[in-house]
């Protein structure tokens, strides 16, 4: 029987770390990405994501009670959260483990007080964007089987998010965090209790608004997403949004990090709470994009 959705929801918070946002914030990326697809690139989704390889196990993150349209729905939220469950060693799906595909770092550091790009350095050959290009070309091909597709969709689902969070395009380089590593995006800039930068981006949602009694993780995210939605509604942002160049995505990405992440936040003490206002707004926008990139992305290869 598939798992309940508060038993994926807590393997997943038992991971040693989170990859990018937080499960809360994919899924929100998700609900606002499935609230913007085309009614065909839905059912094909589901189509997917129930017939793929065994060993993927995506068909137990589907509900097991509920109406079809909530059971469909509430898998391919958490279908997004996948990449990240698969890094559980104790579970056959990490056979599908790629840490290094969660992200595309860029090294800068700081030249007479402004961010300066380190020439011979940046992502690995595989990475968060390419791999995102690579999973559009599978989707696409004619020829793939659909258990192909059905992997490359799951990661589709989560990497359009994880290059939306800022810190997954950026490491900065400092004279505590050296090259070749840089700070590993804010991995080891530490805040107060034992809180880091990376950290703190990852969570921003689910730290700032809670769950509301009896709410469950589906309706909440969906909450989530309307308010985003309320605030970053497509139609103010029709021309970002409409973007599918992924290069760009990362380089939106990195400037945000260069201009907005560090700024005024100091190690070992917590955010002033005006940087937690910026930040929140910030973030919400990122996830926005995000979920709007996913929606054209997701009703283009899966006519």
């Amino acid at each position: 029987m598939p798992p309940p959705l508060a038993i994926v929801t807590a393997l997943f918070l038992a991971l040693p770390g989170f990859a990018a946002w937080d499960v809360v914030g994919h899924r929100t990326i998700a609900e606002i990405a499935w609230e913007n697809m085309t009614a065909r690139a839905r059912a094909r989704a589901v189509g997917l994501l129930l017939h793929g390889p065994a060993l993927a196990n995506l068909g137990s993150l589907r509900p097991a009670t509920g109406t079809d349209a909530e059971r469909d729905r509430a898998l391919f939220l958490n279908a997004a959260t996948w990449a990240d469950l698969v890094r559980n060693r104790a579970e056959p799906w990490h056979a599908y483990h790629h840490s290094n595909w969660h992200y595309a770092d860029y090294y800068w550091d700081l030249v007479n007080g402004q961010p300066h790009d380190i020439p011979g350095t940046g992502p690995d050959s595989q990475n968060a964007g390419e791999r995102i290009v690579a999973f559009l070309a599978t989707l696409r091909d004619p020829s793939a089987a659909d258990t192909t597709k059905t992997v490359a969709l799951a990661w589709l689902l989560h990497l359009v998010g994880d290059v939306h969070q800022p810190l997954h395009c950026s490491s900065r380089v400092t004279p505590e965090d050296t090259l070749p590593r840089g700070d590993e995006g804010g991995n080891t800039f530490r805040l107060d209790d034992n809180r880091n930068l990376h950290a703190y981006w990852d969570r921003i949602l689910s730290q700032t608004t809670a769950p509301g009694p009896g709410e469950d993780s589906i309706a909440y995210v969906t909450r989530l997403a309307h308010r985003i939605e309320g605030t970053h509604a497509l139609a103010s942002l029709s021309e970002p949004a409409a973007s599918a160049d992924v290069l760009a995505w990362e380089g939106e990405g990195l400037h945000v990090a260069q201009t907005i992440v560090y700024k005024g936040v100091t190690r070992s003490a917590a955010p002033p709470a005006a940087y937690e206002v910026e930040a929140l707004k910030v973030a919400e926008r990122r996830i926005a994009l995000a979920g709007y990139r996913l929606a054209a992305l997701l009703n283009m290869v899966l006519k």
